[in-house]
């Protein structure tokens, strides 16, 4: 039997949740596909949903997909500081404590920065890791075993939106079912999304998120095309027709997603409770800040509406709390915004600070630009610099130099630096460390918290690299 429950947020009304049956399957969001009216449901929406996937490019496609079925993690920058992320409005991320890379890298001999960015001691984590590791007893009793099986439980359905009881994380799922009441009021009041808790699933709907796509299967990115099999099927089980099922992915997805087992038994009721929900009503400043607090790696200020900036700067220490209560982050408040940070390093779906090429490698290239790039002491400390673009190239080949072949870079990524820019950059633009500027790219405020503290001011013209550009 499953379990549904009305859902209200924070001064607004979220669409409640009834498994799929009411909303009708392949039922469209208004941030999915304008213009189809509220009451479009079945087979004809997964149709019209699929023919604006189809037609979509790649970045459309993405969004769009996100938009209509929310099944993206949380992203969060880990490496904690030394002594706690320690909150200070007034202070710049641009002159604040660092955290160096904890990846054992080993530049090479006569290196320029040798050591520069030795690991600094990682704060202690009581009992086992793992991601979205379970309490050890089971189940709690005291008030403490309560909150932490709750947290331990709102934590994986953040990373993971879709649970099922025999998934990969199926361990967690005894916990859902048994805080199920409290899981879907404090996801409902705090990010105003509804919880759908089955039999053998718990399905949270996430609302839209830019620049969050379905994860690719077996190293194959979702095209369009991908995307529009995969509606259609979908909506097929759903309502237990016969299913296209040979486009590259989709077999696989809804193997993933236990809609579909090896053997090729179908869970339709499952079916359901993936597809859309109706259109969302609008939010206000509470869940839209709230929301970017918890599913991505930096808020800045400069970004928000002039109401949400409001909102935020006003409830700067109780979000804090509420947060860190809810999911167990850490608030890194600055001059320039906030990032919500896992003690655990468990709840992102990227991982920087990292142990790959790639992680290595962007997260040198971050350092170097900011120790090139950051303002003085004394200057206007602004939420984002110009990156000259050749110096971005210079600083990729000397990281190259220092640290690839001895820390045992990929091979092709360091006979082919043009790959190797673009990906790093890629990780670091997810990762809102930098941003695009046309053909260009800023180096965000946050950024600097990887890079080595500042040594004392130079003089204007002491051979610095020129000063950046403030944007905002």
């Amino acid at each position: 039997m499953e379990r549904y429950e009305d859902t209200v947020g924070a001064g607004e009304a979220p669409t409640v949740a009834t498994g799929g049956r009411a909303t009708g399957v392949g039922r469209l969001t208004a941030d999915a596909i304008a213009g189809v009216p509220a009451q479009t449901t079945g087979r004809g929406a997964a149709e019209l949903l699929a023919d604006r996937l189809a037609a979509a490019d790649q970045q459309a496609a993405d969004e769009l997909f996100t938009a209509a079925f929310g099944l993206y993690g949380a992203r969060h920058l880990g490496g904690a500081l030394p002594d706690g992320p320690r909150a200070g409005a007034e202070l710049s991320w641009w002159h604040g404590p660092t955290v160096h890379h904890p990846a054992g890298l080993r530049p090479r001999e006569g290196g320029r920065r040798s050591g520069v960015l030795a690991r600094r001691g990682a704060p202690a984590v009581s009992g086992r890791r793992g991601r979205h590791r379970k309490p050890e007893h089971s189940p709690g009793s005291t008030p403490q075993e309560i909150a932490v099986e709750r947290r331990t439980a709102a934590r994986l359905l953040a990373a993971q939106p879709l649970v099922t009881a025999d998934g990969p994380h199926g361990a967690g799922f005894p916990l859902i079912v048994r805080h199920a009441d409290w899981l879907t009021e404090r996801f409902a009041t705090v990010l105003g999304y509804p919880l759908t808790v089955g039999a053998r699933h718990a399905r949270l709907h996430k609302a839209p998120l830019p620049g969050r796509a379905l994860a690719p299967v077996a190293d194959t990115a979702w095209t369009p095309g991908g995307y529009a099999a995969l509606v259609l099927a979908l909506a097929a089980l759903a309502e237990q027709r016969p299913a296209a099922l040979e486009a590259p992915g989709v077999r696989r997805q809804l193997t993933e997603w236990q809609v579909l087992t090896a053997d090729g038994v179908l869970d339709p009721e499952l079916a359901r409770a993936l597809a859309p929900l109706p259109a969302p009503a609008p939010i206000g400043p509470a869940l839209a800040v709230r929301r970017r607090l918890a599913e991505t790696p930096v808020v800045l200020l400069d970004e928000l509406t002039p109401e949400q900036r409001r909102w935020l700067q006003g409830r700067l220490e109780p979000e804090a709390e509420l947060f860190a209560e809810f999911l167990g982050l850490e608030a890194e408040i600055r001059a320039e915004g906030v990032a919500l940070l896992d003690p655990a390093d468990e709840l992102t779906d990227l991982a920087l600070p990292g142990t790959g090429t790639v992680a290595q490698a962007a997260l040198l290239l971050a350092a170097r630009l900011v120790e090139e790039l950051r303002p003085l002491s004394g200057e206007a400390a602004p939420p984002a610099v110009l990156i000259p673009d050749a110096l971005i190239d210079g600083a990729l080949g000397d990281v190259t130099d220092e640290y690839g072949l001895r820390s045992g870079w990929r091979r092709d990524y360091l006979a082919d630096l043009t790959a190797f820019r673009r990906d790093a950059l890629d990780l670091l633009h997810r990762m809102q460390l930098i941003a695009p500027a046309g053909r260009a790219w800023l180096l965000r405020a946050p950024a600097a918290r990887y890079a080595p503290e500042a040594e004392l001011p130079q003089p204007p013209g002491s051979g610095r690299h020129s000063r950046p550009l403030v944007v905002g």
